[in-house]
C-alpha cells in the first residue's frame, strides 16, 4: 500500500480524536502528516510495482526454407548476350518482349539473337508498354523507323552461287558418263529408276552415287497417337501394299499374253509363207506338163517355235 493512502484513516482517526483531545494537540498532529505527504512523481518511494519478466511483443522469424524467387534484370542496356541468354525475370508483363526477344510462360525475356540489350517504349506499338530488346550494332536504337529495312543475322555471307558446269554425254575414252537403268515391269516406277555414272578415278568403272544409294533404304518411323491411328496407317499401308502386288502381277499377265501372241503371229506367217511356197511349186509343175521331170517330194512344214 503506497504511504500517501495512509492519510486518510490517520486524519479519520484525528479527527475522532479531537473530541477528547485539545486544539493545539490536534494542529500539531496535522502538521507532522502534511510533512509525511509525498507527492506522485516519486515513484520509488511511493513503492510502485513494475512487472519482473519482459512482455513479450510479435515474434518475427523468416522462413529459411522459402525459395528465393530473384526477379527482376540480369543484363543491363548495353549488355551483351547470346541466344537463350535471360534478360529479365518477373511475375506479370511489366516488361514485353521487343526486337529479337522472346517470352516464356513464366513472362521470362530472353534473347534469341546475339547482340547488344536495349530497354525502349514504342509509341507505334503501344502508348504505354515497355519493350526490351537486342540490336546487333551497339550503336543502334530502338524502336526501328517505322517502314524501315529489317535487320537480320543469319550468320552467313552473300556470295553468288556459280551456275553448274555441264557434263559431257560422252567422256574422253569415247564410253558415256552415265547410265540410267529403268525399273523393272511395262509401268517402272520412279523410284525404281537408277542412275549409275563414270568413276572420275580413270578405272572406267560405273558406280552409284552415295546418296542415291541411301535413298534406296526405306527406313519407317515410329508412328506416334494412338492405336486408332496406328491401325489406320497400318491399313493404307497394306492397301498400297496390295495395289502395287496387283499392278505387278496385271503387268505380268500382260507380258505373257504380248508373248502368246507374238508366237501365234509367227506361227501364222510362216504357214503362209509355206502355202505360198507350194502353191508355187504346182503352178511350176502343171507348166512343165506330163513329159517334165518328176517334182521334188513335199516338203514338211515347219514347225512353230513355242
Amino acid at each position: 500500500m503506497r504511504i500517501a493512502q495512509l492519510t486518510r484513516p490517520i486524519a479519520a482517526a484525528a479527527s475522532s480524536i479531537s473530541r477528547t483531545t485539545s486544539p493545539t494537540t490536534i494542529r500539531q498532529l496535522r502538521e507532522v502528516l502534511g510533512q509525511l505527504r509525498i507527492g506522485s512523481s516519486n515513484a520509488v518511494v511511493e513503492g510502485r510495482r513494475h512487472a519482473s519478466v519482459k512482455s513479450q511483443g510479435a515474434y518475427k522469424l523468416r522462413d529459411s526454407s522459402t525459395i528465393p524467387k530473384k526477379l527482376g534484370a540480369k543484363k543491363s542496356g548495353d549488355s551483351w548476350v547470346i541466344p537463350g541468354n535471360i534478360i529479365y525475370k518477373q511475375r506479370g508483363t511489366k516488361w514485353y518482349p521487343g526486337e529479337n526477344c522472346g517470352i516464356g510462360r513464366d513472362h521470362t525475356i530472353f534473347a534469341l539473337a546475339s547482340g547488344y540489350v536495349k530497354y525502349y517504349r514504342d509509341p507505334a506499338k503501344h502508348p504505354k508498354r515497355q519493350y526490351i530488346g537486342v540490336v546487333f550494332n551497339k550503336e543502334d536504337k530502338l524502336p526501328y523507323p517505322q517502314h524501315a529495312m529489317r535487320k537480320r543475322r543469319l550468320n552467313m555471307i552473300a556470295v553468288p552461287i556459280p551456275p553448274p558446269e555441264p557434263e559431257p554425254e560422252i567422256s574422253p575414252s569415247g564410253i558415256p558418263t552415265q547410265i540410267v537403268r529403268q525399273g523393272y515391269g511395262r509401268k517402272p516406277h520412279p523410284r525404281d529408276e537408277r542412275i549409275i555414272k563414270l568413276r572420275q578415278d580413270g578405272s572406267y568403272a560405273y558406280a552409284e552415287e552415295s546418296w542415291r544409294l541411301g535413298t534406296l533404304v526405306r527406313t519407317e518411323k515410329r508412328k506416334m497417337g494412338s492405336r486408332r491411328v496406328a491401325m489406320r496407317i497400318r491399313r493404307r499401308k497394306a492397301k498400297a501394299i496390295a495395289l502395287e502386288m496387283r499392278a505387278e502381277r496385271e503387268d505380268k499377265i500382260a507380258r505373257r499374253k504380248e508373248a502368246l501372241d507374238a508366237q501365234r503371229a509367227a506361227r501364222a506367217r510362216k504357214m503362209k509363207e509355206y502355202r505360198a511356197r507350194k502353191a508355187a511349186e504346182e503352178a511350176n509343175q502343171k507348166a512343165a506338163g506330163p513329159g517334165g521331170e518328176t517334182p521334188p517330194p513335199e516338203p514338211t512344214p515347219p514347225r512353230a517355235e513355242v
